[in-house]
């Protein structure tokens, strides 16, 4: 699917949005027993809440959340506390290993928020699945401007392209690199995407060095964009964070503040994960 630049016409959105809770589909009693009403919860406390019923969602915050009355949804949650699944717990903690961009998604959404509150411009968070050599969108924190970008999350995307996918590809290794190029392909998604793998190569060691990557128009047409990578605990890339700017909105003035914001805030990400980059690798705000 093909990103690309709508004009909303409603009310502006708050920096506080996050894609919409999915509500869950509850049957009766006698369609659904307790154990299916178990799987729901856990179902959108794992993957369809992104994370967002961690320790200190109350029952009634989730019930909310759920649109279930707070007595049932506290019975579910002490029967899942007696087998060890409830929020906090081991299981869950093994959950989230299980899906590591719920991990990414929990330490990064209070980061993503300060984000969006200071510089006011849609940030985007990006998990990089090695196996796949791909990425994907799994949050996004939209600004409270009505010209914004449609981009679907939880769909595999190419990592060659856009600054989103430069500031993973450039920090994986020459092996991995040239699987990506030789398994995947270098194809043209915009006509400002690099398929040269020379071109490509060229443009990854200047991230290097700068620690964070710039693009325009690489991914979606008319978009400016500065990302930075996300580390996980065994010193590999586990994603990225990106600021996404309309070009009539952008100025190369604005460039080194941008870049130096997402760089710590993506950091502060890395941190939340327990990760730490390679010492070569280690980011430089403000750096040109």
């Amino acid at each position: 699917m093909r990103q690309g630049v709508v004009i909303h016409k409603e009310m502006p959105v708050s920096l506080s949005e996050t894609q919409p809770v999915p509500k869950v589909k509850w049957r009766t009693p006698t369609q659904c027993d307790g154990l299916g009403k178990a799987i729901h919860l856990l179902s959108w406390i794992i993957d369809d809440s992104g994370g967002r019923a961690p320790e200190g969602m109350g029952v009634r915050q989730t019930a909310h959340q759920l649109h279930r009355p707070p007595a049932t949804l506290y019975r579910t949650r002490n029967g899942l506390a007696k087998h060890g699944l409830e929020p906090g717990s081991e299981s869950y903690r093994l959950a989230l290993k299980v899906q590591p961009h719920v991990a990414l998604r929990n330490a990064a959404m209070p980061v993503m928020q300060e984000l969006v509150a200071k510089c006011n411009e849609a940030a985007f968070l990006g998990f990089y699945d090695a196996s796949r050599l791909q990425m994907m969108f799994v949050a996004v924190i939209n600004s409270n401007h009505p010209l914004r970008y449609v981009v679907p999350l939880n769909e595999w995307i190419p990592v060659h392209a856009g600054a989103s996918g430069l500031a993973v590809m450039a920090f994986l290794s020459e092996a991995e690199r040239r699987a990506v190029v030789e398994q995947r392909g270098l194809a043209r998604i915009t006509d400002a995407t690099i398929t040269e793998p020379r071109v490509l190569e060229d443009e990854l060691a200047k991230v290097r060095r700068r620690g964070y990557a710039l693009s325009r128009g690489q991914r979606t047409k008319g978009a400016v964009a500065i990302a930075a990578p996300i580390w996980g605990p065994n010193g590999h890339i586990v994603g990225e964070l990106n600021l996404s700017v309309p070009e009539p909105r952008f100025d190369e003035s604005m460039t080194p503040a941008f870049a130096t914001l997402v760089i710590t805030h993506a950091q502060r990400i890395t941190e939340n994960l327990g990760g730490q980059p390679p010492l070569e690798a280690k980011p430089k705000p403000g750096s040109a």
